[in-house]
């Protein structure tokens, strides 16, 4: 993160306005058009992934969950580490990782240049 000035900025942002969100949790959210998860910022839960070929995306506490997922079926994988969130478009299958979705939520607005002006 520390890579992307404008999420840096996002955080910095925001940080005077909400509190810190310490969980332990894991959120999984969806407005029928996408589904994601989110995990609070210690990372106490697990949360693992795996996308297959078909495009499938597949979320579990632990792998060897799901019983007939073949590992040469699996694309993709990984887990969220603290703070980390991934994103699935329904209607696309586009899926999005952590960085993905803060750089581009964090670039809507000009949060840097809003604070420099506030100083």
């Amino acid at each position: 993160i520390n890579d992307n000035p404008e999420i840096v900025d996002f955080y910095k942002f925001h940080g005077g306005l909400l509190e810190a969100w310490d969980g332990p949790a894991l959120l999984v959210y969806s407005d029928g058009k996408s589904i994601g998860a989110s995990l609070d910022r210690n990372g106490l839960r697990p949360a693992r992934y795996s996308m297959t070929k078909d495009g499938t995306v597949y979320m579990m506490s632990e792998t060897g969950v799901v019983p007939d997922l073949e590992e040469a079926d699996i694309v993709e994988k990984g887990r969220l580490g603290p703070g980390q969130m991934i994103n699935v478009d329904l209607a696309t299958g586009d899926f999005k990782d952590n960085i993905a979705i803060k750089s581009e939520i964090a670039s809507r607005h000009p949060y840097g240049e809003w604070m420099k002006n506030q100083r």
